[in-house]
């Protein structure tokens, strides 16, 4: 009797004892798990409010959305659980409304009552020329659904001239390539009529755009049509190892370079406009760089002022990207905005519906 309640001692005090370390570990791996959730708030902060601050981080700003959708896990992680850090997120959502604004737009429930000047802008990737979709009648599907939407005005940006299909419902069409002689370029076909159009070159690049006046109730309207630095970044290559991650790195900054001195090159321009604009982008970089920060001063979003979702333009898994956009003077109404949801380029065509006066 002895011996079994000696044997039931120690087994008592080795469960105790294991039991301990399973709780002492369990407390060292919550923490861990806090310091890494507050890591990863951290960094969407920088990512989020860097340009606010004036400064520039332009690898963490491009990773917003993958550092939105880690901390949006986290956030479920610890809610799921019924555990405190769950109000981390929360508290963020909270500091940081008004930049969330930018990337996420409630969808609005009033009516539309009155139609503005329809205008698209639509990167299509030279028409689908080198066969990055399967499909061979591209060309003519985004000629079908022009047709169907038939905005007042659509500005292309990546307009291969020799592979374009006939627009026939456009009277008014200025094709303008990013290099002399060149077959691809901006393009911006119209149902009314388009005045002193101009090459708008950037030094050393192959984008560029391109600048019109929309003549509109007899009021213009100046159309700028912009396709600014790509990342250009090929799929092959493996960014995790060491040596293409520093390649990465190193090109991300050197491309958010080149687009800076791109934008305050228009920037310069815009300072000779006298009439009220209408800004058609592929930006090549998202809502949180200082570069769209660059860009958009002054100016209205038309996602922000009308849009809804998270209003991605540019094909990319999972993660939603928006770097196309439409600025308006402020002097111009937002009547609505939307993206819509085709597949016929790795960019989706965005439309705005615009008042003036």
């Amino acid at each position: 009797m002895r011996v079994f309640q000696k044997k039931k001692k120690i087994f008592s005090l080795r469960w105790e004892r294991n039991n301990s370390y399973f709780m002492n570990g369990s407390k060292i791996l919550f923490k861990v798990k806090i310091l890494i959730n507050i890591f990863f708030l951290v960094l969407l902060f920088i990512g989020v409010e860097s340009s606010s601050f004036n400064l520039n981080f332009p690898v963490i700003t491009l990773s917003t959305p993958l550092l939105i959708l880690i901390n949006f896990v986290f956030f479920i992680f610890w809610l799921l659980r019924f555990k405190w850090p769950a109000i981390l997120f929360i508290i963020y959502l909270i500091i940081g409304f008004d930049s969330w604004k930018m990337f996420y737009q409630f969808k609005s429930n009033a009516i539309i009552t009155s139609k503005g000047l329809d205008v698209m802008s639509f990167n299509v990737r030279s028409f689908n020329r080198l066969g990055w979709i399967e499909n061979k009648n591209i060309p003519n599907l985004i000629a079908s659904f022009i047709k169907t939407i038939s905005p007042d005005v659509i500005c292309f940006q990546e307009f291969a001239n020799n592979s374009s299909p006939k627009f026939k419902d456009y009277p008014f069409k200025v094709f303008k390539p990013y290099t002399l002689n060149g077959q691809i370029g901006s393009c911006i076909i119209s149902k009314y009529p388009l005045l002193n159009s101009k090459t708008i070159s950037f030094e050393k690049s192959s984008n560029g755009g391109m600048q019109s006046d929309l003549i509109w109730k007899r009021d213009t309207l100046r159309l700028y049509n912009l396709h600014f630095e790509s990342l250009k970044f090929d799929g092959n290559n493996n960014i995790l190892s060491k040596s293409n991650f520093k390649k990465f790195i190193s090109k991300i900054r050197q491309v958010f370079d080149v687009q800076k001195k791109q934008i305050f090159q228009f920037r310069d321009l815009l300072k000779s406009n006298k009439y009220p604009v209408i800004i058609c982008t592929d930006l090549n970089n998202n809502v949180f760089s200082k570069n769209y920060d660059y860009l958009a001063e002054g100016h209205l979003d038309a996602f922000i002022e009308k849009g809804s979702g998270f209003g991605a333009t540019y094909k990319f898994p999972f993660l939603p990207m928006r770097i196309d956009f439409i600025l308006t003077s402020k002097r111009i109404k937002v009547v609505d905005f939307k993206v819509h949801n085709i597949n016929l380029s790795d960019h989706k065509p965005i439309l705005a519906s615009l008042k003036w006066p």
